[in-house]
């Protein structure tokens, strides 16, 4: 954006023909109806800049509009990032700040937001940096919702990204004055730090968290993940050393949301989205957008292999792979048509932004005329002190006061309208939602994005705009309203009453899996169900992740959309992890099945099947089973491999009373002993657990089990219901029991 806002300060002096200095024009109160200074006593002063208005503040810093004039008429608008006072005076953090500023003051490229200045002023640090008329990917598509576009542009998708390769692959090849590697990684490549201005040019901006490699700077040992968690790579959420392969894929997440217009991670809070990337299996591009070509959907697979070695080894790769797709499917990627694009979607804005710039013209001269006044008033004090008699002005005062006078009134209608919106990576503004539910407690979610407060809540410093609501609470049917925030009515106000659904109001998934047992969750929530298992009361018509998870087998990611009132079934077939070169699978089968096994000093008594990744070396194995004889074994276990084992047991002969007209050592006859048999029934139906034990679904038939007394309880989680119910099993005999849950 070309600067016309214009400070004269340095420019022709204003000077006053009069023999005795008059004072100059008091400059208007903060509370003045013509306004020049706002609250913050803005515009002012700040070095070599004037800073117009605040556009936002943060946990470190606060960011301002600011204005740069020097010799010739030269003058530019920049953003001046002014650290916070209290941060100001810790040495190391300053030290910090400087050091990665001087970082990334030396990427001079056009796809990179250049930085200008680094310095100090009455001591507050400060980073001047590029103005970009632009908007970033947070907001353009928070404006195509606004519009009513569906979907991104795939060949405005591939602009922005090629921009970001080019802009990445220079950050990562820079070298030093020595000529050696500097290493630089970004590590916050996201959308709020992507900008796409309105000429159809691509920012990377913010590399206030870069880190160079062979900095002295303090990095990430200390624990702290730096970054948005959602677009870290495996590597930056484990905390481990990174490279340029860690911004690719991290560039990678974002293609991947743009291409399908879905979120890649996103758990119920950071340590599900942290383990979604860690843990999880991501979905293939072309299930979420089959109309996605399949070479692209490589590329992005690719840029996001977990692996770093077979993940691209540079963002120049990636960009190779994207020109060379581009060429072979003949798309219209160019600045001209993403431009145009902008344009169109952004309309009313640069209308409003047109016209603000037009009247802060006047604006700025206003400021330049009181300052050159305060400056010749200063100069003829410090004469009249030094009782030299000073050269008669050229102009009386009371020229400087009209000039103000006619221009008050233009200033302060600019000046207004600078307060609103304008464009910034991440603007506040003065719109205000108060939200609130019947009950209270509920979650409150705009625009996608899950929000900290709860219901009641007063959400403020929103921008002008359109905003989707989402009030929600566990066991209620969720409430969606879409509000607009204007300058003329900035204050919205939502109260939603929550009821609670019907059974039709929801879909259901039956999750099986081969092996089953394993662990379901959904949407990054864990169920606390295994499989095979039903989850009801999924939202129909939306999107959902299903993950199921099993020690010692490949955990599987797989999308699924539910209609309301249906059931949604889902089987799938686990693989193995493979084994580590110390690790050793084994496994045995009992008969009877309840028999408990030993290694060393620790029981297993899981049931068989019982298969164990354990760690190889040499072993005690004992299998027992009261009533039985015990066998024992010494095992010597290879790393790497798989054994199976297979063991009957013995039952142990009943001891006869003797023969020879004595009487029985009991006195009396013998008494039976051995197992007996249960089978157990329920409706609808329920998981059984025998003395702790889990023993299956019902109907459980003729299960053999030790004869005396037993606990068996049995849950039914769709119903919500546990029962638990004693049961006497008589040796040799079978024992029936029925749990009534409804």
């Amino acid at each position: 954006m070309g600067a016309i806002i214009h400070d004269l300060s340095q420019g022709s002096r204003v000077t006053v023909r009069a023999s005795i200095p008059q004072p100059p024009p008091t400059p208007p109160s903060e509370d003045a109806p013509n306004g020049a200074p706002d609250a913050d006593g803005m515009p002012r002063r700040f070095g070599k800049y004037t800073l117009i208005r605040k556009l936002a503040i943060g946990g470190m810093a606060e960011i301002f509009l600011a204005l740069q004039r020097s010799m010739a008429g030269f003058e530019k608008l920049i953003v001046v990032k002014r650290v916070l006072p209290h941060l100001a005076k810790d040495a190391a953090f300053i030290e910090l700040l400087l050091s990665e500023a001087r970082i990334a003051a030396t990427l001079n490229h056009p796809n990179v937001a250049h930085i200008y200045d680094v310095g100090e002023v009455d001591g507050q640090f400060y980073i001047a940096m590029e103005h970009i008329h632009g908007e970033d990917l947070r907001s353009i598509v928070r404006q195509m919702k606004h519009a009513g576009v569906k979907a991104f542009p795939l060949e405005h998708a591939i602009a922005i990204a090629l921009g970001c390769c080019a802009g990445l692959a220079f950050a990562h090849e820079r070298k030093d004055l020595a000529g050696e590697p500097m290493n630089i990684v970004h590590r916050d490549v996201s959308p709020q730090n992507i900008l796409v201005t309105f000429t159809g040019d691509v920012k990377l901006v913010d590399f206030g968290i870069a880190k160079a490699g062979h900095s002295s700077m303090e990095d990430t040992s200390s624990g702290q993940l730096k970054g948005k968690v959602p677009y870290m790579s495996p590597e930056q959420a484990q905390g481990l050393a990174l490279d340029g392969r860690s911004d690719v894929f991290s560039l990678g997440i974002m293609l991947f949301e743009l291409c399908t217009g879905k979120r890649l991670f996103r758990g119920g809070n950071e340590m599900e989205t942290l383990r979604m990337i860690v843990e999880g299996e991501y979905p293939r591009p072309r299930t979420l957008n089959p109309n996605l070509h399949p070479r692209l959907e490589e590329i992005i697979l690719r840029s996001l292999e977990k692996d770093t070695a077979k993940r691209y080894q540079g963002a120049r790769d990636m960009q190779s792979d994207l020109e060379d797709f581009v060429r072979e499917q003949q798309l219209k990627v160019s600045p001209l048509s993403l431009a145009s694009w902008m344009q169109t979607l952004f309309e009313d804005k640069l209308a409003q932004q047109r016209q603000l710039l037009q009247d802060g013209r006047q604006l700025a001269e206003v400021l330049a005329l009181q300052a050159e006044a305060e400056e010749e008033a200063q100069r003829l004090a410090e004469v009249s002190k030094s009782g030299v008699r000073a050269r008669p002005p050229a102009r009386a005062p009371f020229i400087v006061i009209a000039v103000l006078g006619v221009l008050a009134a233009a200033g302060a209608i600019a000046y207004s309208m600078l307060q609103q919106p304008t464009v910034i990576a991440a603007p506040t503004g003065p719109g205000i939602v108060q939200v609130s539910s019947t009950p209270a407690g509920a979650v409150i979610t705009i625009d996608g994005e899950r929000r900290p407060e709860r219901t009641p809540a007063t959400i403020e410093r929103l921008p002008i705009g359109h905003y989707v609501v989402l009030v929600s609470a566990e066991g209620f049917d969720p409430v969606r309203q879409e509000v607009d925030v204007t300058a003329a009515a900035p204050r919205v106000r939502i109260d939603a009453t929550l009821e609670r659904p019907s059974a039709n109001s929801f879909g259901v998934a039956r999750v099986e899996s081969t092996p089953p047992g394993a662990h379901v969750l959904l949407d990054g929530s864990d169920t606390e169900l295994v499989t095979p298992a039903t989850i009801p009361e999924i939202a129909p018509g939306v999107q959902h992740t299903v993950v199921v998870s099993l020690d010692g087998w490949v955990s599987q990611t797989v999308p699924v959309m539910v209609q309301a009132g249906q059931m949604q079934e889902l089987r799938l077939t686990l693989e193995r992890t493979p084994l580590g070169p110390e690790e050793h699978l084994l496994s045995i089968t009992t008969n009877p099945p309840e028999a408990r096994v030993q290694l060393d000093a620790q029981w297993i008594e899981t049931g068989s099947p019982y298969t164990l990744r354990i760690s190889a070396r040499h072993y005690r194995l004992r299998v027992a089973r009261e009533g039985f004889h015990t066998i024992e074994r010494e095992l010597d276990l290879t790393g790497g491999q798989t054994s199976e084992l297979a063991f009957e047991l013995d039952r142990e002969r009943v001891r006869e009373p003797s023969s020879g007209g004595g009487a029985a050592p009991s006195g009396g006859p013998a008494v039976a002993s051995g197992p007996g048999r249960l089978t157990i029934d329920a409706r609808p139906w329920c998981n059984v657990t025998l003395d702790g034990r889990s023993i299956g679904q019902t109907p459980i038939v003729n299960r053999e089990v030790p004869s005396g007394r037993h606990t068996v309880v049995c849950a039914n989680p769709e119903l919500s219901v546990t029962r638990t119910v004693s049961v006497e099993v008589t040796p040799g005999q079978t024992t029936r029991t029925r749990v009534a849950l409804d």
